[in-house]
């Protein structure tokens, strides 16, 4: 996608080169090509702030997870610890009633 936009982007600029030359006009040039340039810094910060929402977005995802399997191991550790506590219980009862 990146490689199709360069092509894209040195293709408009050629041809706003080329509108440029056939009017004999430096000045309306080189307005063209700098607000082309502009166009370009704007889009690019454009798309660097979206890439930081995007990559704090996969980082809250991530720690959500994490924390999801964590809460999952806990949930796991407890009910084998039940099940030891409720093994010694019944072999607590037994015992107390021979």
């Amino acid at each position: 996608m990146t490689i199709l936009l360069k092509i894209l982007t040195v293709g408009l600029l050629a041809a706003i080169g080329y509108f440029a030359f056939t009017l004999k006009s430096e000045w309306i040039a080189i307005s063209e090509v700098l607000g082309l340039f502009a166009g370009l810094f704007w889009a690019q910060s454009f798309m660097l702030i979206l890439n930081r929402k995007l990559k704090s977005y996969k980082r809250e995802v991530e720690r959500k997870d994490i924390s999801d399997n964590e809460n999952c191991s806990r949930v796991d550790v407890l009910e084998s610890k039940i099940e030891v506590l409720e093994k010694a219980l019944k072999n607590a009862l037994k015992n107390n009633n021979n």
